[in-house]
């Protein structure tokens, strides 16, 4: 008699060696040359906190517009929770008339 033969894996094949990429040496970045600090005066500081002003009402408005954002996202999220609700509501009252639980006449059917 012959005995059931037992399924055994494929043999795997042999990993092909793949060689190792040579590292590259870091790239040096070059660096700006030097600069030396402009000595204008109080006018010089007075365009940087302007700069820097305008960078913060930039930044205020971006806020704003995210905060907007965050506030539309959170509103389709309850969105979707609720039609989520109403269509689970629907398909239980869908079951309830392809199926009803009192065992009396079914609907009549067209």
């Amino acid at each position: 008699m012959r005995e059931p033969q037992e399924a055994y894996p494929p043999p795997m094949r042999e990993a092909r060696e793949i060689a190792p990429r040579p590292m590259r040496e870091p790239r040096e970045i070059p660096q700006p040359p030097m600069r030396e600090p402009e000595r204008r005066g109080p006018m010089a500081v007075q365009q940087a906190i302007e700069e820097v002003n305008h960078i913060i009402e930039t930044l205020r408005a971006t806020l704003d517009d995210m905060e907007a954002v965050l506030e539309t996202l959170e509103l389709a999220e309850r969105q979707k929770t609720a039609d989520e609700q109403e269509i689970e509501t629907l398909h239980r009252g869908l079951r309830q008339l392809h199926h009803p639980r009192d065992g009396g006449p079914h609907p009549p059917r067209h």
